[in-house]
């Protein structure tokens, strides 16, 4: 028995007569066949049977297998660029304070975390509309 990791995939190999690249190529023709399916698989077992390979499938569950589109996918990573960018996680940055590299202003207060909170709601509210 030998186990094999396609992607995030684990692949079990239970008789050692199997060669590697028929085992990997069982399971990869396993993983494109679920996928085709709209499925996820986290678990492929491959053992020798009386007519050949027998392949067993185990699909994932839970919350990991929500998958995005590519717009999604962009828009999350522009809605965490501009988290980062409002709320900067460094040791040294001020809460209360925005510099603007550009023209060398400096703002302090309240009217700073307003307007960052008014600028987040507004991206959330545009990226709804895509």
């Amino acid at each position: 028995m030998y186990k094999l990791i396609i992607g995030t995939v684990r692949i079990t190999v239970a008789d050692d007569n199997i060669s590697r690249s028929d085992a990997i190529t069982a399971a990869k023709k396993a993983i494109a066949a679920a996928n085709q399916q709209g499925k996820l698989l986290s678990h492929v077992e491959i053992d020798l049977g009386d007519s050949g390979l027998e392949i067993k499938t185990t699909e994932k569950t839970g919350t990991r297998v929500t998958r995005k589109t590519l717009k999604q996918s962009m828009l999350d990573g522009m809605h965490a660029a501009i988290r980062e960018k409002l709320y900067p996680t460094g040791t040294f940055a001020q809460k209360d304070v925005w510099y603007d590299g550009d023209t060398g202003q400096e703002w302090h207060g309240s009217e700073v975390e307003t307007a960052r909170s008014e600028l987040l709601a507004k991206f959330a509210q545009w990226s709804k509309t895509i």
